[in-house]
């Protein structure tokens, strides 16, 4: 039985959780997490939610969702209220962490730089250009304690894994590997309710090494706010402080991003500085989070002396033909052929039966899953509480670093459980006519929708995988070279043995020596 089947399941006594308790705003600053107990989560049942299958914006079930959230003003609603499915987009958190690298390529341009501040522009640029995505109003799924998500672009030089780590405060971990970078995010999001609006706040860590210059980067994201999100016309908005940090070099960017006022509404501007290992300003950095990123340089006496653009925003004509306003790069997040389905783990983001019945807009068929994942998950919560047993994370580790107090270490061993994954399919199936089959071969769309009710649809029925019979099943990994190669696409052939005519791809990762001692990252 695969992990998101498991967590559908009904429960015998189908009980339900009392309401949270109301409360009275708190002060402005970054909230901390909360310590919310399980039985105060607010759950909407069939009922409730019964009137929201035709539309993303059903003000009745607005005005509904009002009379229950009111009370909780000044909190962070994370772990308080369970959302309707109208509210969200069919990608979960772990696949968001994934967005950012749709601008990879100016991370790859750094590390082709010989000067460490031209190297410090570029990252720079990643960093606000993320932002450009996050113009979208609807909320990604949060993703259920252990839950996971693969990323191998079809065209890139890289691979990621994602995992769920915690639950209370959530915590989701994104490892990024290239023979030329290691990239890690970690988000840890709070947030602050204020009636028609939702503050969020990013407490999570971010890590970057270029690993031919031995460079170590770390930074936060800015806070942002999504606007009437009850009343109105939705936007959001990023404003604070970004400040990036080179450790080896000691050189700083400091982005300012410019909250919108009453005076000039939505601005979008982003203002800020580079400074060297001496503290000297040698780059200012101005433009718009959504548009284009403007670099001036200046010489040694702090006069301008060149400028250009170091970043542009290029149109993308699938995200106004998507409901969602979802991209060519994320769309492509839950490409799934019936090979490929085979061969992912039952964590893994896309079989999750909620999100696969809004991506076909099949609203109550949803709501009714997405409840069922949320009642399963907390009964879960209550018998590791009863039991005494802590969650072990699969796929990393928390361990000690000097710079943060603690961080989290990738473990190394999700691609090896992959390659076998791999290797078993092969087994299991002949080879006769196996089609060469990577993530954007996708045979998942049916064309009726409603055939995802029927119990015997493939896209419904999980895989069952044997070598994956827990969702906490732990794996030691064995000593690893330095260089890992790993199998993006099948081989074609009459039998097992590689032929002339047999197809395969494969890419090398160097991995990055540990930087603490005790991380990998």
């Amino acid at each position: 039985m695969s992990f998101f089947k498991k967590l559908v399941k009904k429960d015998k006594d189908g009980s339900r959780s009392p309401k949270a308790s109301k409360g009275s705003p708190t002060s402005t600053r970054q909230p901390n997490s909360p310590s919310t107990n399980d039985d105060e989560i607010e759950k909407f049942d069939e009922e409730n939610m019964s009137n929201a299958n035709m539309d993303m914006d059903a003000p009745e079930d607005k005005k509904r969702l009002w009379s229950r959230v009111s009370g909780l003003i000044g909190k962070d609603t994370m772990s308080l209220v369970s959302l309707p499915v109208y509210f969200f987009e069919p990608i979960t958190v772990l696949q968001a962490q994934v967005e950012p690298l749709r601008f990879v390529h100016l991370i790859e341009k750094a590390c082709e730089m010989e000067n460490s501040l031209d190297r410090m522009c570029y990252i720079t640029a990643f960093n606000i250009s993320l932002f450009s995505s996050y113009v979208r109003t609807a909320k990604p799924f949060n993703p259920l304690l252990g839950e996971t998500f693969e990323y191998i672009p079809k065209e890139g030089n890289y691979r990621t894994i994602c995992e769920q780590v915690s639950h209370h405060p959530p915590i989701g971990i994104a490892e990024t590997t290239s023979s030329k970078f290691r990239l890690q995010q970690e988000s840890h999001i709070t947030t602050k309710f204020w009636g028609n609006s939702v503050d969020i706040f990013s407490q999570g860590n971010n890590h970057l090494y270029l690993l031919d210059h031995d460079d170590y980067y770390s930074w936060k994201v800015p806070a942002s706010c999504c606007h009437n999100i009850l009343l109105g016309r939705m936007w959001v908005e990023h404003h604070g402080t970004l400040s990036i940090t080179n450790h080896k070099t000691g050189e700083k960017a400091i982005i300012n991003f410019s909250k919108s006022s009453w005076f000039d509404g939505s601005t979008k501007k982003i203002t800020g500085e580079i400074f060297d290992s001496l503290g000297r300003k040698r780059f200012l950095v101005n433009g718009k989070w959504n548009e284009c990123v403007i670099i001036t340089k200046l010489d040694d006496r702090g006069t301008k002396c060149d400028e250009f653009t170091i970043w542009k925003a290029q149109p993308d004509p699938e995200i106004e033909k998507n409901k969602w306003k979802l991209c060519k790069f994320i769309q492509s997040f839950n490409e799934m052929s019936e090979d490929y389905e085979s061969i992912l783990p039952p964590t893994d983001s896309r079989l999750r039966p909620d999100r696969k019945y809004l991506e076909y807009g099949e609203n109550k068929l949803a709501n009714r899953e997405k409840a069922k994942i949320e009642e399963r998950e907390r009964a879960k919560r209550k018998e590791r509480e009863l039991s005494g047993k802590k969650w072990e994370p699969k796929y990393f580790k928390r361990v000690d670093d000097p710079n943060f107090g603690s961080r989290w270490c990738y473990l190394e061993n999700y691609w090896d459980q992959r390659e076998q994954r791999i290797n078993k399919f092969r087994l299991n199936r002949s080879l006769k006519d196996l089609s060469i089959t990577d993530i954007t071969d996708s045979d998942f769309s049916p064309k009726n929708p409603k055939t995802l009710d029927s119990p015997k649809s493939k896209n419904i029925e999980m895989i069952k995988h044997d070598n994956d019979k827990s969702a906490d099943q732990t794996f030691i990994s064995s000593p690893k070279s330095n260089v890992t190669t790993y199998t993006t696409v099948y081989e074609k052939s009459s039998d097992q043995k590689p032929t002339s005519n047999s197809t395969t791809t494969t890419t090398t990762f160097v991995q990055q020596p540990s930087a603490t001692g005790t991380s990998s990252n």
